[in-house]
């Protein structure tokens, strides 16, 4: 691509960035981020056309689709971006062959609803993987089948799932078609395995929080804003009872101030409910909480690059074993909770279901099994409450779309593969409410970092060359931040002591933690230690070690007082302590 058409495409993505001369490379591009501090001082000068309430999948995706539609959006997060179940999940972009496998079962009264769930899902999968490759990838599972009759049986549904998404798929990424494997390909990638055969099938895979923050940016860089830790105390409306902004409280700057909008967008996931209430006390609750758990194994228990798929355990659930960042990760479970909470941790029940049901699988002791966890974590699914459901399994997995009669719209249920398609809904809503009839200027936005349509394998070579990187540390800054690795490299260069590790096994480093902090809102440990990086779903060992290092960069950073540092060094640990074995 020569120069002036570089250009040329990058200007339309945003007048906000400009050319970074490094190297003598005139491809990369610098990109000039706002900060926490100067979103929050345009909050206080404008009037936005969407008040969107909540940083997970959900508001990130509402933001992105308001940015394409040429409205103005502000996203405020009581808590951290992605700190609820966008950060949580089993990080696969999928259909969902479980509802596949319901839509031919003889009891299933809901075929129809499945299988448009489905074809939904698989249509935006696609989308999903062409917005952001440098952060999705592509990968098989394998079902095992101890007999022919399975084998048939789940070749054939594989089948089906692959020609459903080839018949409603409008474009994007390709997946390739199922395909029966023998004993000796399957034992290869899993060496505890006792099956025979199996059948391999495709989906997709991502990074969950870091997902969120490059829709942020992406959104930033196209005129949006957006604050981490502001929670909305009330809900401002005139006299024909109409929202016209919100109340909200700084939690890091201790003040509150009103923000005016000419609509509000509740996508506060687990937590719709408490808005939905604060605007109306009389509405009934909708919201389902559902906890799924998960654990982090090392690799020896799985493959680096095929997922398994245990499709039916001893007492009749799923579960999957899919590679992610060098470990293995194994979920989910599914336990409905009375009320929606903060950060759920994973029950001693599902810690042990977890484990027997990948010993009995695999014919492994479980002592030995459980000394090598890693990690755990649990998030809450907000499902959509339906008076016909009798268990969490019967409660529709689809989105629905709210208006009240003041004008909060309420978006609710739904899962991270659709957040695009969710988001584009509910712009249309917002139309219609504020009567604006913008059009969409681009049909599929790539997200930031993904503009230049590098070549990874060229990228990661130059990357070493120019930054002296081993080849794991280039590809982990290249599959994490995109082009725009570039920017947090400079930085990681700019002083001797910001190359320094955090940790000897993982690529981090103090010029990184800094490029958090000053560029995505890091504004606590937990959110660099699960959010930005992913170190607490990796190895919770890992941030022990940590934890205090990167206090002290924070704290200096953001010039935190002594008194404030006791009280948050002790609230923080408390936190991670949480999560221990």
């Amino acid at each position: 691509m020569n120069r002036v058409a570089f250009v040329a495409i990058a200007s339309i993505l945003t007048q906000r960035k400009v050319q970074l001369q490094s190297a003598g490379d005139s491809r990369h591009i610098h990109y000039k981020l706002k900060s926490r501090e100067e979103h929050l001082a345009d909050a206080l000068l404008n009037e936005y056309d969407v008040i969107i309430v909540g940083g997970g999948a959900t508001g990130a995706g509402v933001s992105l689709a308001c940015a394409n539609r040429g409205l103005k959006s502000i996203v405020l997060e009581s808590q951290d971006y992605a700190s609820g179940a966008s950060s949580k999940s089993t990080k696969l972009v999928h259909g969902g062959v479980r509802y596949m496998q319901q839509v031919f079962q003889l009891s299933e009264k809901n075929r129809l609803e499945k299988l448009q769930l489905v074809a939904e899902a698989l249509r935006e999968r696609s989308n999903f993987l062409s917005m952001c490759s440098y952060l999705t990838q592509d990968f098989p599972t394998l079902i095992p089948c101890t007999n022919l009759f399975d084998l048939g049986y789940y070749y054939f549904g594989s089948l089906i799932y692959h020609c459903v998404y080839l018949y409603y798929q409008t474009g994007g990424h390709t997946f390739k078609p199922p395909r029966i494997v023998g004993k000796e390909e399957i034992q290869q990638h899993f060496k505890f395995a006792k099956c025979n055969y199996g059948v391999i099938y495709y989906d997709g895979q991502f990074n969950d929080a870091r997902m969120v923050q490059e829709l942020l940016v992406t959104s930033s860089l196209k005129g949006q804003n957006m604050a981490n830790y502001v929670e909305v105390k009330g809900l401002l409306k005139n006299e024909q009872n109409k929202i016209t902004g919100v109340q909200a409280f700084d939690k890091i700057g201790q003040k509150q101030f009103q923000i005016k909008g000419k609509c509000v967008v509740n996508a506060t996931g687990g937590w719709a409910d408490n808005l939905r209430l604060m605007d109306d006390p009389t509405v009934s609750k909708r919201i389902v909480s559902v906890a799924g758990s998960h654990l982090t194994m090392p690799q020896k228990y799985g493959s680096h690059s095929w997922g398994y798929l245990i499709p039916k355990t001893n007492d009749g659930r799923v579960l999957y074993l899919l590679p992610w960042l060098g470990n293995i990760v194994m979920g989910t479970t599914e336990r409905k909770l009375d009320n929606t909470i903060s950060d759920p941790t994973v029950s001693k029940e599902e810690y042990r279901w977890l484990l027997q049901s990948f010993c009995d699988e695999f014919a492994i002791d479980e002592s030995e099994v459980a000394k090598d966890g890693k990690s755990k974590w649990c998030g809450v699914r907000p499902l959509v409450y339906q008076s016909n459901a009798l268990s969490t399994k019967e409660v529709s997995r689809t989105h629905e779309i709210e208006v009240s009669k003041s004008g909060l719209i309420s978006v609710m249920g739904g899962k991270w593969t659709i957040f695009r398609l969710m988001g584009e809904q509910t712009v249309d809503k917002v139309q219609e409410l504020i009567g604006n009839n913008k059009k969409r200027l681009e049909n599929l936005p790539k997200l930031v970092g993904d503009w230049t349509q590098f070549d990874n394998k060229k990228e990661i070579q130059d990357m070493m060359k120019m930054f002296n990187l081993p080849q794991s540390y280039a590809a982990y800054f290249l599959t994490t931040y995109g082009d725009r690795a570039y920017d947090v490299l400079k930085l990681v260069h700019e002083k001797p002591e910001n190359k320094e590790s955090l940790h000897p096994q993982f690529p981090h480093t103090i010029g990184e933690i800094l490029y958090q902090i000053r560029y995505e809102q890091a504004r606590k440990p937990e959110d660099i230690l699960f959010r930005r990086t992913r170190l607490g779903f990796l190895d919770q060992n890992a941030i022990f070690n940590v934890y205090e290092k990167v206090f002290q960069i924070m704290a200096k950073e953001l010039k935190w007082p002594e008194k404030f540092q006791k009280e948050f060094l002790k609230e923080n640990f408390e936190y991670i302590r949480k999560l221990e074995f």
